[in-house]
């Protein structure tokens, strides 16, 4: 839930606005924090650019916990609105990741500190496409008709990828603020990982922004927007796990002992989630059936890790917040193994370990990089996934980080989770249980490194039914 927060006030980071504007961020009525928007005219290198900054806060519950978040964006923009320079600054619970983004040709070069760590990236722009830092530019400069659309990408400092945009602008709507029926005009931005509707007024005006799960951004004063949520002691009444997860519509007994489950899910498009020997997708529009039937640990004594990382080399390299190269974790990583050979056994050690050294705190709304993970021995669940995977490529074991489901006390979760190549198949490994075997709960919806893992659909308004659970 927290990306979508993140997306929305990306989309909404600039709308040409010469004063400080500011936004209450509600979810399904509750107050969960404020964003602000400014332009203005700036001088980069001795040109004259547009400078537009934003910040938004987040106060909201999770897990139990209570998690607040901060993101800087400040942005440089030519007379075009193209892009020149971005600076990125996400923070919570004492930890930060800062993104510095300067763009050149066709490329994108970032300087990423993630919690001290220091490491670059270099993005490519898709032949023809083009970097847009405000959705809405060609449509309030006019020269944009009803029911016509827009493809752009826009740069997600979390995952520090482009992503693929689409702008439509639907023409005459109402939209209900706070209770009462205005009249608008409706601009959806469709996102791969969640779409979002904006209303503008016939001059132009934000009147309101829409995602998904009833998220609502209504431009208020200063005093309104910062409101509730500055106070000293506030927690909010909604916690964003609870709220995100998807009831069946019936229960799974002891989800952790699945060996086999088939579901319908209606409501999305699901061509984009993983169609691999972890489960089988199949469908088309908004109906799809998804069987999940897990690999099973013990039907392959599996390979070596030297035969493992020979037959999937580029599932051993780091990447993106996974320094799996660093003499940390190569030294931990033997120590762990202790010489055992085999990838699936070195494998449950290192899960083991893992699960034992960490402790839950919902707290933390940054993605992480290992080192700080492992410093600090603290996170959430991709934070276990991001150490696991980091110790086990270090290890020689190939390796990627999957997202999507899990199920537990009736409903289904966001989760995270790595996969192994024991030379043989890929088997899923869930860090946060001492169960050394996966069950048919957990239900993929992507896998990679961190951009494509991390990079998922958002289920919302999906119905679930299960149509068959089996157990081992």
């Amino acid at each position: 839930m927290k990306r979508i927060f993140v997306t929305l006030a990306l989309a909404l980071s600039c709308l040409g606005l010469a004063q400080e504007t500011f936004l209450g961020l509600y979810l399904q009525g509750n107050k969960l924090g404020y964003s602000s928007y400014k332009q203005s005219d700036d001088q980069l290198e001795g040109k004259p650019v547009k400078r537009n900054d934003s910040r938004t806060i987040i106060n909201a519950g999770l897990l139990g916990a209570a998690m607040q978040m901060e993101i800087q964006a400040v942005s440089w923009t030519d007379g075009n609105g193209k892009p020149i320079k971005m600076r990125f600054v996400t923070s919570s619970a004492g930890r930060s990741q800062t993104v510095d983004a300067l763009f050149k040709g066709n490329q994108v070069l970032l300087d990423i500190v993630n919690n001290g760590a220091l490491s670059k990236k270099t993005l490519t722009i898709p032949a023809g496409g083009q970097i847009i830092d405000d959705p809405l530019t060609p449509i309030v400069s006019g020269g944009f008709s009803v029911g016509t659309s827009k493809t752009f990408y826009i740069l997600d400092p979390t995952t520090a990828t482009l992503i693929k945009n689409e702008v439509q602008l639907k023409g005459p709507a109402e939209a209900t603020v706070k209770g009462k029926k205005v009249s608008a005009i409706r601009v959806d931005v469709l996102d791969p990982r969640a779409n979002t509707t904006i209303y503008l007024s016939s001059k132009g005006d934000l009147i309101k922004g829409e995602g998904p799960m009833g998220i609502e951004m209504i431009p208020e004063s200063k005093e309104e927007a910062m409101g509730e949520t500055s106070a000293p002691g506030y927690r909010p009444s909604i916690d964003l796990a609870l709220i995100t997860s998807i009831k069946t519509d019936k229960p799974i007994k002891e989800p952790g002992k699945l060996g086999f489950l088939k579901m319908r899910i209606t409501g999305r498009k699901l061509s984009r989630i993983p169609n691999d020997t972890h489960q089988a997708v199949v469908g088309s529009g908004e109906k799809w059936q998804v069987t999940v039937h897990p690999q099973r640990l013990t039907a392959s004594p599996g390979a070596t890790i030297v035969q493992a990382r020979a037959s999937k080399p580029g599932w051993n390299k780091p990447s993106h917040l996974i320094p799996s190269d660093s003499d940390e974790f190569k030294k931990l990583s033997a120590q762990i193994v202790a010489g055992e050979t085999n990838a699936k056994k070195a494998a449950l050690k290192i899960k083991a370990y893992v699960q034992k050294q960490m402790s839950p705190n919902a707290g933390i709304g940054v993605l992480r990089e290992a080192g700080e993970i492992l410093k600090t021995k603290e996170g959430v669940c991709r934070d276990y996934a991001i150490l696991t995977a980091t110790i086990m490529r270090a290890a020689g074991i190939p390796t990627r980080l999957a997202s999507g489901l899990v199920n537990w006390d009736g409903n289904f979760y966001y989760h995270a989770w790595v996969e192994i190549w024991d030379g043989k198949r890929w088997l899923g490994m869930d860090s946060t249980t001492p169960e050394p075997q996966i069950s048919a709960a957990h239900v993929k919806l992507s896998d990679g490194n961190v951009e494509e893992a991390f990079t998922f659909t958002f289920l919302d308004k999906v119905k679930i039914e299960v149509l068959e659970a089996r157990r081992w």
